[in-house]
């Protein structure tokens, strides 16, 4: 179950397309490109980002390991939070505790 402090965390974030990603581990640039609707018969609705990556010339990923173009959004939110993702709004948003 997802505590508290948690879901106070991640309802902060009002993903949009043309937010910017970045991975933390590797460097990789990602942009929100759409949204799409999900109809799960365990979650009920979930919603889909498409992300388009420019990955950086320093990547430090092996080779082998791709990046995820489909990421799903309670998830994105979830890796914002622990720090996973460093997340720009094109409002001008991001995300500190």
């Amino acid at each position: 179950m997802v505590s508290d402090a948690i879901l106070e965390y991640t309802g902060r974030i009002e993903l949009s397309m043309g937010d910017i990603i970045i991975d933390t581990h590797t460097g990789n640039t990602g942009i929100l490109v759409s949204k799409t609707r999900h109809i799960d018969m365990v979650e009920d609705d979930i919603y889909l980002w498409d992300v388009k990556w420019n990955h950086d010339a320093r990547d430090l990923a092996p080779v082998n390991v791709p990046t995820p173009s489909i990421l799903e959004e309670e998830g994105l939110k979830l890796s914002i939070v622990v720090g996973i993702y460093e997340w720009h709004s094109v409002s001008g948003e991001t995300f500190e505790i």
